[in-house]
């Protein structure tokens, strides 16, 4: 729930405010705030303490500020129960939905955290010594962060070992041309999206329909059907938003596929590119889709692919302008 509200704010900041917005939640990890007693020891937490770091974690991941995250995590100079237990998040998040991450995002985080958990590592002794020779004290140790300092460092530790596994899970699905994780995960991002800016719910059953018809089916006549789908998606989610961009500007724009495009290219919504792109797509399904010889498995997955990733884009664009439908 909680996750939810901070979502709703987000989306009542305006554009130009919102990285100011995510700067001052990002404050509150470069300056851990405090861990609280926690009346019911849910997870994640330590020492019977809660915290709203993993809340701000979630957020940042789920929202696309991850690298400010990260960036973040390498002001503190010293361990925390907040820090440990936002960390646990992190980890959590890759062992139960690492489709959430690129893979190359996966590649970075442990790296990202490398300073944070040198830091930690620094206060879990107060000298050590290699065999045979004398201990060294360490001048940044400060007594009582020994148990914070170890929960940190395991939890980093433990969160690369999930992002190896997570990056195995990539290549094998790669090599054994199993279902594209990223796209997947690009295809959960539209449909948060789609929720969130307002559009009929009927545009995300659109969606799920096309998805089940393309994972069950076994003939031209199926890949038809899926890219018709698939088309009626992506035609009514423009058509919807811009409706929408039009009444938020006091204007009225037919509601039909080529009045919509060229209104979004004059309102400066689309650059001249964009709408051609946008209009040789809409082409591509319209067309060629509905051709037998053309309807086959790699067409349609190509055509479902670009429509996700255009989807992301277009939606993306929407909410950066603070537009609802």
């Amino acid at each position: 729930m909680n996750f939810d509200l901070l979502v709703r704010i987000f989306h009542q900041v305006t554009a130009a405010d919102r990285q100011h917005f995510v700067g001052a939640l990002l404050k509150l990890v470069e300056n851990p705030f405090p861990a609280q007693p926690a009346a019911d020891r849910s997870f994640p937490s330590v020492n019977g303490k809660s915290s709203m770091l993993p809340l701000i974690a979630e957020f940042c991941v789920r929202t696309g500020h991850l690298n400010e995250l990260l960036e973040a995590t390498k002001k503190p100079k010293f361990p925390t129960a907040s820090l440990a237990m936002m960390v646990m998040e992190l980890e959590e998040m890759v062992a139960l939905n690492f489709n959430l991450f690129s893979d190359s995002e996966l590649e970075a985080m442990p790296k990202e955290l490398a300073t944070l958990r040198e830091n930690s590592e620094l206060q879990t002794y107060s000298s050590k010594a290699e065999r045979s020779k004398p201990q060294v004290k360490n001048p940044h140790y400060k007594p009582g962060l020994e148990d914070m300092g170890r929960a940190v460092v395991a939890g980093i530790d433990g969160l690369t070992e999930e992002c190896r596994k997570a990056r195995y899970f990539y290549l094998k699905g790669a090599l054994q041309e199993l279902p594209n994780l990223e796209i997947d995960s690009d295809k959960i991002k539209v449909v948060g999206f789609l929720d969130s800016l307002g559009f009929n719910p009927l545009l995300a059953a659109s969606l799920v329909r096309a998805e089940q018809q393309y994972s069950t089916a076994s003939g031209p006549f199926d890949w038809k059907e899926c890219l018709g789908h698939i088309r009626s998606f992506y035609e009514h989610m423009n058509i919807e938003a811009g409706q929408a961009i039009a009444e938020n500007m006091g204007k009225v724009v037919v509601d039909q596929w080529d009045p919509t495009m060229t209104f979004l290219k004059n309102s400066k919504f689309f650059t001249e590119q964009q709408e051609k792109f946008a209009r040789g797509l809409y082409t591509l399904l319209s067309d060629e889709g509905v051709h037998p010889l053309m309807a086959e498995k790699e067409f349609a997955r190509l055509l479902r692919n670009m429509v996700i990733e255009y989807g992301l884009m277009f939606l993306t664009m929407l909410e950066k302008k603070g537009a609802r439908i």
